[in-house]
C-alpha cells in the first residue's frame, strides 16, 4: 500500500489523497484548492494521476476543500463511484450547485476551460452512492468503514484494511457541537492521515461560548446595535442559530429580531431537520419541535435587495454567509454597515491566510470590497470555539489511546505552524512517529 498527497498539503484546503494497492487505486477526497479567493488558480492544473485509473473516492465530507474538484475528475474521465453518508451527499448536491456560478465566473477570469459545468455536475451525482456508519464495504479485499467525524452533518473519519495494513484518514475531527453526537473513538490503526487545522491553538473559551455570546447579544440590545455574524452556510450557521434561539426561549437573552441572510443556509436547515438520527439527543428534539417560520422574532431574507436590513434601526442580529467573507450577501452587508460604529462583526470560526475575514481579525483599519475602500469603524468580535474542529488538546485526546499501535502519523490540512506545533505534540507527549508530508509526495505504508 502506498499514498500519494496530492491536496491538503501546503495548506488547509485541497484535500486530495491517492491510495494504491496491487489490486486498487482510490482517492479519499477531492477537494476545491481555496485561499484568499473561493476557486485558486492552482485547481486548473491537471491531477497528479490519471484520473481514468481511479476506481473510487471516499468522501469525508461535504465541505467544498473536501468535494469542489469532484466535477474536474469527471470531466478528466474518472469511470467509478463516489461513496460517502446519505447526508453527506444531500449537503454535497446543495453545496456545489450554489457554487456553480462563482466557480463558472472564476473559470472565465483565469482564461479556462470550464470544468464546473452542470454535465459534470449531473455525472457527480448519478455516479454518488451512500452507506450508513459502520457498514462494511469490501472491495476485492479491501475493507473499509465510515465512522462518525461529528464535524458536520454526515462527516466521516475513514478505516482502510487490506492485507496486513490499517489506514485512516481523519477527515475534519469535529469540536464540541451543540448538534451533533461526539467523534467516534479512533479504531486501532498503523497509519494515521490527520487533520491539523487548529494544531497549534487551544479554544479557550469552550466552555463558556454559550455565555460569551449571551453578553455579546445583552450588550446589542442595550446599545441599540446590529450584530453581524459571518458564518458558513453549513453547519455553522445552523449551530449559532440554535444558540441564538435557544437562549431567546430560555429567557436568558429578550427576544430580538434575527435575519438569516443566506437562502443556502435555510436550505442546509432543512436537510438538518431531514437526519434527526444524525443529532445528538437535544438538538433532535430542538428540530423536530421547532418551525422557524412561526417565530416572530426570526426572518428568512430570500434572494436579492437587503433594503430590509438597513431600514430596520432597532437592535438586530443578521447570520450570512461566507464565513470567511470571500464572496456572498455578506459583502452587500459589510459595504452599508463596516464603517458605522454602532455595528459589532462576531466571526466564529477559523479564518485562512489571506483571507478578508483574517485581515479585519487582525486589525486592518481600512478594506476593499469591490473596488471601493471602506473605513472599519466597526466592532470586532470573535469566538473561535464555535470552529468545527478539535484544537491541539482534542487532537491529542482523540489520538492517545492508540499511540501504542500507531506506526506513523501523516499531517495535512494545516498551516505549517499549526502542523509544526502539532507534530512536536504528537512525538514528545505520544511518542508516535510524525511526518509532515510535501505536495505531490508519495510514500510506501
Amino acid at each position: 500500500m502506498k499514498i500519494k498527497f496530492c491536496g491538503g498539503t501546503n495548506r488547509v484546503t485541497g484535500a486530495n489523497y491517492l491510495i494504491e494497492t496491487d489490486k486498487h487505486k482510490f482517492l479519499v477526497d477531492c477537494g476545491l484548492i481555496q485561499g484568499k479567493n473561493v476557486c485558486e488558480l492552482e485547481n486548473f492544473e491537471s491531477f497528479p494521476y490519471e484520473a481514468k485509473e481511479i476506481q473510487y473516492v471516499f468522501i469525508t465530507h461535504s465541505h467544498l476543500d473536501h468535494i469542489g474538484r469532484l466535477p474536474k475528475l469527471i470531466k478528466e474521465g474518472f469511470p467509478g463511484y463516489i461513496y460517502s453518508t446519505l447526508p453527506t451527499k444531500d449537503l454535497a448536491k446543495e453545496i456545489l450547485l450554489d457554487s456553480q456560478k462563482i466557480i463558472e465566473d472564476h473559470c472565465l477570469f483565469f482564461q479556462k476551460e470550464n470544468f464546473y459545468n452542470k454535465e459534470n455536475l449531473d455525472k457527480v451525482f448519478q455516479r454518488w452512492l451512500t452507506l450508513n456508519y459502520y457498514e462494511k464495504l469490501n472491495f476485492d479485499g479491501l475493507e473499509v468503514i465510515f465512522f462518525d467525524a461529528g464535524h458536520i452533518l454526515g462527516s466521516s473519519f475513514i478505516q482502510f484494511k487490506y492485507l496486513n495494513k490499517t489506514i485512516v484518514f481523519s477527515g475534519d475531527l469535529g469540536n464540541i457541537d451543540p448538534l451533533l453526537r461526539q467523534t467516534d473513538e479512533l479504531p486501532e490503526t498503523d497509519y494515521l492521515i490527520l487533520e491539523s487545522t487548529y494544531g497549534d491553538r487551544l479554544h479557550e473559551d469552550l466552555i463558556n461560548r454559550k455565555d460569551i455570546l449571551e453578553d455579546i447579544i445583552e450588550e446589542t440590545i442595550k446599545n441599540k446595535r446590529t450584530l453581524i455574524i459571518p458564518a458558513f452556510a453549513l453547519e455553522r450557521s445552523q449551530e449559532v442559530l440554535y444558540d441564538l434561539i435557544s437562549l431567546i426561549e430560555d429567557k436568558k437573552v429578550p427576544e430580538i429580531k434575527i435575519y438569516l441572510d443566506s437562502p443556502l443556509g435555510i436550505r442546509i436547515l432543512r436537510i438538518y431537520e431531514k437526519y434527526p438520527e444524525f443529532l445528538n439527543e437535544t438538538a433532535k428534539k430542538f428540530f423536530i419541535t421547532r418551525d422557524y417560520e412561526k417565530l416572530n422574532y426570526f426572518k428568512i431574507i430570500e434572494q436579492g435587495s437587503i433594503k430590509q436590513l438597513i431600514e430596520d434601526k432597532l437592535p438586530k442580529i443578521i447570520i450570512s454567509s461566507s464565513g470567511m467573507l470571500k464572496g456572498g450577501k455578506i459583502i452587500d452587508i459589510l459595504k452599508y454597515f463596516i464603517d458605522k460604529p454602532e455595528t459589532t462583526i462576531l466571526f466564529v470560526g477559523f479564518q485562512v491566510e489571506g483571507s478578508l475575514g483574517k485581515k479585519i481579525l487582525e486589525g486592518e483599519k481600512e478594506i476593499i470590497l469591490d473596488d471601493k475602500k471602506y473605513q472599519i469603524r466597526a466592532k470586532i468580535e470573535k469566538i473561535m470555539s464555535y470552529s468545527g474542529h478539535k484544537d491541539q488538546q482534542g487532537i491529542i485526546k482523540w489520538v492517545e489511546p492508540q499511540r501504542k499501535r500507531i506506526l506513523k502519523t501523516f499531517l495535512v490540512q494545516g498551516e505549517e505552524k499549526a502542523k509544526i506545533n502539532l507534530r512536536i505534540r504528537l512525538e514528545d507527549y505520544l511518542g508516535i512517529k510524525t511526518i509532515i508530508p510535501q505536495n505531490n509526495e508519495e510514500i510506501e505504508l
